[in-house]
């Protein structure tokens, strides 16, 4: 049967979540203070500093990243009132002071105080446990952006072969919120730059007063001198160690004499445990950071059974100042294995693959913004998820995936009305998230 198609005078949106998004972004004080700085001339009239940045943050959230996608909300009244805008911009003038505002470092600097106000707002960053104590996950990694066939400022050869960008994220908590992050050209070590980073997060973990907080970084951050200035400054740290032309051989005999046998499959031997003599360089015999070794012997092939000629070797370490049984840290950095779901979410939820402009700077900016709307997202998923009594499905899961929030709180179509002098968004008769979307709200 044929429907009738018409056009209505009421005001439909299919975005109601912006009151979610804009409760949390308008709250930030630090991106208010951009207001009253000469970043960019700015107009009377004209929108403000902090609001380019929040309808920029707000388009993020909404899986947006290009600059045409601002047309689409030109005349979108809930867009434009839940972001507090004066107006929303063109495409134009959206590209144009967001050029502006990546020429100060005072903007960089006004998103970064701005997430840390974000994320002073959450109750619980997930934490890992073992028989001896509980830590804060801090995991930092390089996750190489696909821009294969641009010519953007900074877009050089990745070690995933192909051109693009090599940023830095650092995460906090096994809940996967973002820290910070540096948009680096593709070609640029992973290290390069690392220890400045690690730096800058250090005072923002003591205003969040993380408890026990554990940097885990991969063997391409394998750096002695970043370890013990971690340690000095009394952060624990797990960093595969890097190899390089250490024997194999010696490696297993040093496991044979000083390490456990774990349970594994016959014709494989695995060896884990403790070199305390093994420090990095420049450390004293007295230094807390030691080196954890996982060795693996096979002496069969897996999948046939046939026996090797020559065993085949495979050798795991770790520099760690970590109080910790050997077994316990080695599965404390398999789980820093997680922090890729949280490089996906980012690139493929929210959409931040592909950069939109060929300038280096406002592209970093841009990489800003999206950490501020990675976590605003992640904020309204983790308090949807602990009112497990309102939800309307079953879910067990201790953290929601970007995509499925935006779908479920975000694109969740709305009325917005104006009567005696009050806006109001009225929601479906069976709009299922209804009463999540109304205790969240009342919570952002």
């Amino acid at each position: 049967m044929k429907l009738k198609i018409v056009q209505g005078r009421e005001e439909i949106y299919s975005t109601g979540g912006m009151a979610l998004i804009g409760n949390l972004l308008s709250g930030l004080e630090s991106l208010k203070r951009m207001d009253g700085m000469k970043t960019g001339e700015v107009k009377k009239g004209q929108i403000s500093q902090s609001g380019i940045m929040r309808c920029a943050a707000g388009l993020l959230c909404l899986g947006k990243t290009d600059y045409a996608d601002v047309e689409a909300f030109r005349q979108d009244r809930l867009f434009r009132q839940a972001l507090d805008l004066a107006k929303v911009p063109s495409e134009e003038t959206y590209r144009q002071r967001l050029d502006a505002l990546s020429k100060s470092e005072e903007s960089f600097k006004a998103i970064e105080e701005g997430n840390i106000e974000l994320l002073a707002k959450v109750e619980d960053f997930g934490m890992e446990s073992t028989p001896y104590a509980k830590y804060t996950p801090i995991d930092a990694d390089v996750s190489t952006q696909d821009n294969s066939g641009s010519h953007k400022e900074g877009v050089s050869w990745t070690y995933q072969n192909y051109e693009g960008y090599a940023p830095m994220f650092v995460y906090i908590g096994t809940c996967g919120y973002m820290l910070a992050n540096e948009l680096r050209p593709g070609s640029q070590h992973c290290q390069n730059g690392t220890t400045e980073l690690v730096r800058r997060c250090l005072e923002p973990i003591k205003t969040l007063k993380l408890s026990n907080p554990l940097w885990r970084f991969d063997a391409g951050n394998d750096d002695s001198a970043m370890a013990l200035e971690l340690d000095a400054a009394m952060q624990s740290l797990l960093i595969k160690r890097n190899l390089r032309k250490e024997s194999l051989e010696q490696w297993l005999a040093l496991a044979r004499r000083v390490g456990e046998r774990m349970p594994s499959r016959e014709g494989k031997n695995v060896y884990v445990g403790a070199a305390h003599h093994i420090k990095p360089d420049g450390s004293g015999e007295d230094g807390h950071v030691y080196a954890v070794f996982e060795v693996i012997e096979r002496l069969t092939d897996a999948k046939t059974g046939e026996t090797f000629l020559i065993p085949e070797l495979e050798v795991n370490t770790w520099w760690t100042n970590l109080p910790e049984e050997p077994k316990t840290v080695v599965e404390l950095y398999h789980r820093h294995g997680t922090s890729e779901q949280f490089h996906s979410e980012l690139k493929t939820d929210i959409g931040l693959e592909r950069m939109p402009s060929g300038s280096f700077k406002t592209n970093d900016l841009f990489l800003r913004l999206g950490m501020l709307a990675f976590n605003v997202l992640r904020i309204i998923g983790q308090r949807a998820i602990s009112r497990k009594e309102r939800l309307p499905l079953k879910l067990d899961v201790a953290r929601r995936r970007l995509r499925s929030v935006m779908q479920d709180l975000i694109y969740i179509g709305c009325k917005l009305v104006n009567h005696a002098r009050e806006e109001t968004l009225k929601f479906g008769l069976h709009c299922p998230w209804f009463n999540v979307f109304k205790d969240v709200y009342a919570t952002v």
